[in-house]
């Protein structure tokens, strides 16, 4: 069985939409991608460091644990990452090593902004940030996988298409940040989990997967629910997780690459004070921090915000006033989209990084569809 490939463009980003059998969808995906996939890694600076590492002693001990807890837990999501090394032609165990990348203990210092609203309206908006190099490299990639809801996301070719804005055929959307973990857990790798979520056909389904599926390295997720507008962030790293929903007294939520809710107690339980650093992003925190603080002086207007608002907020200024990534000075970092859903309205606004903006409805944009 052979899988359908087609091709368009939303606000300058490529656009991906395979149709088919799992296996099929995604060593044609990896065929159609081949020259970005070996592009994007050849632009990982931590590749060369994770390859010698997990070669011998206490890498190669910890990548094995590692490995074989993704594998009994979710060895369908490993088939597809096995797939699409495949059909680009590339080594699956580098395409490994970048998945697991955040739950090997390797620093890692990407990005990302995400917001979420809940009153009488609902939204969730998201910045993905990245490398310069990854310019141009960013794409939108739809997956209908036979027998599967659609699914919709922004997608680093050579990855697992897992761990930036996602919106489903179910009628969910998340936005997910990196946590460092420097001493992750005996657990699945954070790429597989997530991608593994996305058929979940509730938040509270989500959100349970997240508690029973602890990850070795971090993500913070903020998810949003169209059917019912309700909106939640889940910190999951190190194998804990901790979930907080927004509601009509405390609207607006917030995140970016530091703990928040878990930060608490973890120090609690290792009883040094230290807890909370090992999940925080290292070369990044106080960057992070920054950002955060941005974004808890933010007030909304006095009528309920729309898109504008928050796509105002992600992309109208840098640091110190707000939280657009330009790779400006110290900064290693650029916003290579930005995404604003609106689960009332059914709408998403996308905006990419030269600044051309596309919306249309959100429903049409996770099947793949133009409208």
């Amino acid at each position: 069985m052979g899988a359908e490939v087609v091709e368009r463009e939303l606000a300058g980003l490529r656009w991906l939409v395979l149709s088919g059998e799992r296996t099929a969808v995604f060593r044609t995906l990896g065929d159609a991608a081949r020259a970005d996939i070996r592009a994007v890694q050849d632009a990982l600076p931590e590749r060369d460091a994770l390859r010698s590492w997990t070669a011998r002693g206490r890498g190669r001990e910890r990548l094995g644990r590692l490995l074989h807890a993704t594998e009994a837990a979710h060895p369908v999501q490993l088939g597809e990452l096995r797939a699409l090394a495949d059909g680009a032609g590339a080594g699956f165990h580098d395409l490994l090593l970048a998945n697991l990348r955040g739950d090997l203990g390797a620093e890692d210092g990407t990005g990302c902004t995400d917001l979420g609203w809940r009153r009488t309206r609902s939204l969730v908006a998201h910045n993905e940030d990245g490398a310069p190099a990854l310019h141009g490299r960013l794409m939108l990639l739809t997956l209908r996988i036979d027998g599967e809801a659609p699914v919709t996301v922004q997608w680093y070719p050579g990855f697992l298409p897992a761990n930036t804005f996602t919106a489903t055929g179910h009628g969910l959307v998340w936005g997910i940040n990196h946590i460092q973990a420097a001493d992750p857990a005996d657990a699945p790798g954070r790429h597989f989990v997530a991608r593994a979520m996305q058929q979940a056909r509730t938040l509270d389904e989500a959100v349970h997967h997240l508690g029973t599926r602890p990850s070795a390295g971090g993500f913070a997720y903020t998810l949003g629910e169209a059917a019912t507008g309700r909106v939640a962030v889940v910190e999951s790293t190190a194998g804990r997780t901790a979930a907080l929903e927004a509601g009509p007294d405390a609207p607006l939520h917030w995140h970016t690459n530091h703990l928040r809710q878990l930060a608490a107690s973890l120090d609690a339980t290792s009883g040094t004070g230290h807890g909370a650093q090992a999940a925080r992003s290292l070369g990044q925190y106080e960057e992070s921090v920054a950002r955060g603080a941005v974004l808890d002086r933010l007030t909304a207007p006095d009528a309920e915000p729309g898109p504008d608002w928050f796509l105002d907020v992600l992309t109208g200024a840098p640091l110190p006033d707000g939280v657009h990534r330009t790779a400006a000075g110290t900064d290693p970092l650029m916003t290579l989209c930005t995404a604003v859903a609106d689960l009332t309205a059914d709408r998403i606004t996308v905006r990419g990084a030269d600044g051309r903006t596309a919306e249309l409805r959100l429903s049409a944009y996770a099947r793949g569809e133009t409208e």
